[in-house]
Order: structure tokens, then sequence, then C-alpha cells
């Protein structure tokens, strides 16, 4: 089937109704199809008088071989510009949005080299912006913390027991350098910060909570025994409670809460240790008590004395030699 093609004017007229002309009209640019098209038309249109030299022939040739090395070297190089972007961030434009991601491969889809982003397959020419890999590391964990925050209850939910929730997401943000810190999106600090200052009451208000339900120092006074220890873990609780509170948690305590937890301490120290004398004196002497007897008896025996014991033994012996005798 020989090519047709109108030609007026010494230029190719496309055809409006030809497919292949819409490519054309969209990229602008002149590829090899209309290099042949342009090179058939001036050899069946030239000047039978004067013809076209062969020189001229061979000159545009080269220029048509010329062409296809330069579009063979442009596929290589941007195919070797795509496999190096692998392993790299990038921004990629879909429409009106952007797509982040780290380009996970690179493959071929008709024809055509595209880059694998978030599990989807995008051309070269959607291609915004190549990141660095610290720009890499702030979005991913932006992106974690972003995650993690949203997965926290709302202030209206939050309960004393989200404290710990609370505080992994503030440490996750403090480990943060400056620069990974502007990939944060404002929303997620502005939130982290209410539930921390709603979380700073809550946390007052538990603890204010357990010291009212502490005996009074008279009931710690009067007992002892099991009841005793049952007061001391209570108090220990509520110490141990307040002193993993933050600065800011512990500024929301009112001072008479703390008085009182302080006069229940000292009400259990006086009350245990009046529980250490009463069981010291109804108990029989010990290691200790037996070796200050042992020392006492040596040190009699050194200063010439008969030991009382020995003494005791003695006597009782001669009294019961004399009734013996009699």
């Amino acid at each position: 089937m020989a090519l047709i093609q109108e030609v007026k004017d010494g230029k190719v007229v496309e055809q409006k109704n030809d497919p292949a002309n819409k490519k054309k009209e969209a990229t602008n640019e002149m590829g090899q199809d209309q290099f042949l098209q342009l090179l058939v038309a001036q050899m069946q249109y030239q000047d039978p008088l004067e013809p076209t030299s062969n020189t001229e022939w061979v000159a545009q040739m080269a220029t048509f071989s010329m062409v296809e090395s330069l579009n063979g070297m442009k596929t290589v190089m941007t195919e070797q510009s795509a496999y190096d972007l692998v392993g790299k961030y990038v921004l990629i434009q879909d429409g009106d949005n952007y797509v982040k991601g780290k380009v996970d491969y690179i493959t071929k889809q008709n024809g055509e080299t595209v880059l694998s982003v978030n599990d989807k397959f995008y051309t070269l020419d959607k291609l915004d912006t190549i990141a660095d890999q610290e720009y890499y590391e702030g979005s991913v964990q932006a992106n974690e913390l972003h995650d993690m925050i949203q997965l926290l209850p709302t202030e209206e939910n939050l309960t004393a027991l989200d404290d710990g929730l609370v505080k992994s997401a503030r440490e996750a943000y403090d480990k943060l350098s400056d620069s990974q810190k502007a990939f944060v999106e404002q929303e997620d600090i502005d939130k982290l910060t209410a539930l921390e200052t709603k979380m700073e009451a809550l946390k007052a208000t538990y603890f204010t909570g357990k010291v009212k339900q502490l005996p009074t120092t008279k009931e710690i006074e009067q007992v002892s025994g099991e009841k005793l220890d049952e007061f001391a873990d209570q108090i220990k609780e509520a110490r141990e409670y307040y002193d993993g509170m933050t600065e800011r948690q512990k500024k929301k305590v009112a001072d008479d809460v703390l008085k009182r937890l302080d006069e229940c301490e000292k009400a259990l120290e006086k009350a245990q240790k009046d529980a250490g004398k009463d069981d010291a004196e109804d108990q029989e002497p010990g290691v200790g008590d037996v070796a200050s007897i042992l020392e006492k008896i040596l040190a009699e025996i050194q200063n010439g004395k008969q030991p009382e014991k020995e003494k005791q033994q003695t006597d009782n012996g001669a009294e019961g030699g004399s009734e013996k005798s009699a």
C-alpha cells in the first residue's frame, strides 16, 4: 500500500481525522514518522528539471540517522535515570493532588517506563520532586506520628488511664529533629496539646480522689497488724501515683491534698515504730542479746570474778553436798 500524504505549499497537510495526529498535536514535537513523511513527500514532488542531488539526500539520511540515534540515547538515559529513582522518596503529581512515597521498583507498561509508588504506577512525566534521605525519614516519621495521634481518644472520651498513650505521642514528637518536626501537621500538634491540657486536670482529679480515700491520722494510729499494712499499701500507692505525674500535672494538685498525704505518711511511720516496739517486748532474747550476755561473762572472767551463773551453780552444789552429808 502506497503512502499518500497531502502536501500544500511545500508543507505536509495533516489529516484532521487521523488518530495518530492527536498525539502529534499534543506533544508538538517532530518524530521519526513526521521526518520520513517529509522526506518521501520531498522525493515525490521534487522538480524534475532540478532534482535534489545525491549529496543532499545523503545529508538528510544522515540527519535522520542522527535523530534516530539521539532518540535511542534519550530512551536509554530516561530508563537509567528511572532506575536511579528506586528507593528514593518522590512527589508525584496526580491530577490536582500530590502523591508522596518511595519508589519501590521500575517497570514498563505499553512500552513506557513507569514508577511504582504506593502500589500504583505513574509515568515519568508525572514526577515532580525527588527528596533526600532526611526529607524521606522526616515525612515517614511524621506520618507515623499522625497515625499515633489519630488513634488517641477525643477530649470528651479521654480518661486518666489514657495517660500512657498521650505520653508516648509526646515522646515520639520530641524525638524528631527540628527539620523533621516541620513535616508534622499543625492539626496533629493542636490535638496533642489539647489532650495534654485535659490530662493534667484528669490526673490531678484522680490523685485527689485517691488521697481522699485514705484513712485519717487517728484511724492509722489506732490500728495494728494486717489493717496497718493495708493502710500502708494505700498510702504508698498514692505517693507512687503522685511521683509518676509530670511537673505540669503536679501543679494542678491543691496544697491541702498534698498536706493530707504528708500527714498520713507521718502517722503511718509513727504507728509502725510503735508496733515495732510492742513486738520487741513480746519477743524472747535474740542473737544480739545472747552475744551481749557472753561478752559480759567473758569480761567477768578476765577481771578474776566468778561468773554469776557459775557462782549460782557452785552454791547450789555446796548446798546439795551439805544436805547429802546431813
